[in-house]
């Protein structure tokens, strides 16, 4: 005679194994996921740039608000991060991305930052919350190029 089925202790050690295999593999995707929603940032930020450079060809310095540039909020695209715009001249600004959200809990890229300096050069830059190892804390680390 035989029975179909599992018994309760098969039961119990699939469950086991289950919850083993989400606890090794969670934590790791929620890195992941962190990190691909670092590039709503960088689009956001790259977006910014162009239409910096779009609205200089027209102006005697760069727009002063996100509104001269047509953003219509102080979020980025997919409202992962808080954009602000300051140091603005004739020749620089600097761009920021301030984590907002889920996001938040990427301690190691809080903010991101794309600043045109006097000599036209473009700087990528970020830094990591206080929490964060120190030496994530340095230039373009959490920029992928």
């Amino acid at each position: 005679m035989s029975t179909a089925g599992f018994s309760l202790i098969e039961t119990l050690l699939s469950l086991a194994l289950m919850g083993l295999l989400m606890g090794v593999a969670l934590p790791s995707f929620e890195i992941t996921w962190l990190q691909s929603r670092r590039q709503d940032a960088h689009n956001s930020l790259l977006q910014l740039h162009l239409k910096q450079l779009q609205y200089r060809g027209l102006h005697a310095q760069y727009a002063s608000s996100l509104a001269d540039l047509g953003w219509p909020s102080s979020s980025s695209a997919m409202g992962h991060y808080v954009l602000s715009l300051d140091q603005v001249s004739a020749q620089t600004y600097a761009l920021h991305a301030h984590v907002t959200g889920l996001q938040s809990r990427d301690m190691a890229c809080s903010t991101m930052s794309l600043q045109v300096t006097e000599n036209a050069r473009v700087q990528k830059t970020s830094s990591s919350d206080h929490s964060a190892s120190p030496d994530q804390n340095e230039p373009g680390h959490c920029w992928p190029w």
